[in-house]
């Protein structure tokens, strides 16, 4: 019998699992595997500040050294490099957006993320930038890819992943436990990213998904160690010359497949700031599990107290996922308090 059946291994589930499986937790992974998820091709970014404005994320402080601490323990778990440092050149748009980030410069609790201030100019043949760039310290990318991979293959060698898609019609929830085609646990959590939409148990909690649409382009002598941040980020891959494009965020679709609408709102924001020839070499869709007020859904079902939801870590998952995770696992193994932001009790 199991303590838990996990069903997804986005970057959610995979968190979850992993965290619990740390706890010395006995747990079983359900998914079809999908390259296509926002998962697999999410960007991977993640920056302690946000926006026009110049934000700092939510729970930065809290949430930084967390992130680098579990990946880089995945790191040397796997033996490979998929976590890397990066160097965020945020474009100003104007001379008030320099005001507004000299003022930011000047604020005790950003200045470990805008302590340089210092004016950087690109290259102007390369990058539009009339109003020069500053650096994001503290910012970081995950290979996302390439670690759900390594995540997958590790939970096939120890049994507990289940390659295949969830069935409903399959689930039995009895009061004291749940079964799965003859595997029983003590509880289930759902961690299917969007797909959650289609979840019986938690049809109630009001999902606003949104699709993604990225590229990815080939620019010669170009900038292969930094992260450039405008109207799109332009972002260097493994590949050398190979630079993600990314991304929209649409509200109304029909479905998850690359539209000519989103290329061609990527072409416009890329050509906008980039001075630089280039060719595109690849075009990819995905649907976030993103959530009306940008908070996750965590928590069980009213009537159900076996059944429960890790997800709605929208754009920001890969620095969401490993905090939340860590304390949705503190919940259910001691007890703690789940944040009021997050448990999705805000909505009954």
């Amino acid at each position: 019998m199991y303590d838990f059946i996990v069903v997804g291994q986005g970057i959610a589930g995979s968190m979850l699992s992993w965290f619990l499986l740390k706890a010395n937790q006995k747990i079983l992974v359900i998914d079809e595997f999908n390259p296509s998820s926002a998962s697999h091709i999410a960007g991977g970014v993640i920056k302690p500040i946000t926006g026009k404005r110049f934000v700092k994320t939510w729970l930065a402080d809290e949430l930084i050294p967390l992130v680098e601490k579990t990946y880089r323990e995945f790191e040397e778990l796997f033996g490979d490099s998929f976590f890397h440092e990066a160097l965020f050149l945020k474009i100003f748009e104007s001379v008030k957006a320099q005001n507004d980030w000299s003022a930011r410069c000047a604020s005790p609790e950003y200045i470990a993320y805008l302590k340089n201030e210092n004016i950087i100019d690109l290259d102007k043949e390369k990058v539009k930038n009339d109003f020069g760039t500053f650096e994001i310290n503290g910012g970081s990318r995950l290979d996302s890819d390439k670690f759900l991979l390594h995540y997958r293959k590790y939970l096939e060698q120890k049994n507990m992943l289940l390659n295949e898609k969830f069935l409903f019609s399959e689930l039995v929830v009895e009061k004291d436990l749940v079964s799965y085609k003859g595997e029983e646990a003590t509880r289930i959590i759902f961690c299917e990213g969007a797909g959650a939409i289609q979840n019986p148990y938690f049809k109630f909690l009001p999902f606003q998904l949104a699709k993604g649409e990225c590229l990815v382009v080939r620019i010669e002598n170009f900038y292969p160690d930094r992260i450039i941040n405008g109207e799109v980020l332009i972002m260097p891959m493994r590949k050398k010359n190979l630079y993600y494009i990314g991304a929209t965020h649409e509200w109304s679709f029909d479905d998850a497949l690359p539209s000519q609408k989103g290329k061609d709102e990527l072409l416009g924001n890329l050509t906008a700031i980039l001075n630089s020839p280039f060719e595109v070499v690849d075009h990819k869709g995905a649907i976030r599990p993103t959530v009306k007020d940008r908070r996750p859904f965590i928590g069980f079902h009213p009537e159900n107290s076996n059944v429960g939801i890790f997800n709605g870590m929208g754009t920001k998952g890969i620095s969401l996922a490993p905090y939340f995770a860590k304390h949705f696992t503190e919940h259910l193994l001691n007890g703690e308090n789940l944040m009021k932001e997050v448990d999705i009790k805000r909505f009954l």
